[in-house]
């Protein structure tokens, strides 16, 4: 898994690419938004256009990104999801709490 991040305004946008599996790398996704909340930036979108394979412990560390931006004021907003991914927020009723849009620029638009 690969994460790279562009800034749109006071959005941030971080790009997965890769498998979001059982490994250390998935895991730093959380670590990742809570370096970024730590710079005062937390209105995130993650990008999921790129992601190959998504198995629980990704879904796991989107659900802690997105509760510690929510205790620090800010918001998590997913885009470009598979319809693997897709289906897991479906299935789990997790789309009712992640907001999902079809594009990048409609999550940052939806700040």
């Amino acid at each position: 898994m690969r994460i790279s991040k562009k800034s749109h305004g006071e959005v941030t946008v971080i790009t997965i690419s890769g498998k979001m599996m059982i490994d250390a790398k998935s895991t730093d996704l959380h670590k990742y938004i809570k370096d970024l909340i730590d710079k005062n930036q937390t209105k995130i979108v993650i990008d999921l256009g790129k992601v190959t394979w998504f198995a629980s412990v990704g879904l796991g560390a989107i659900l802690a990104s997105y509760t510690s931006l929510k205790n620090a004021g800010g918001n998590l907003k997913l885009a470009r999801s598979t319809r693997k991914i897709r289906s897991v927020l479906f299935f789990t009723q997790l789309i009712k709490v992640l907001e999902d849009y079809e594009t990048v620029k409609e999550a940052v638009d939806s700040f």
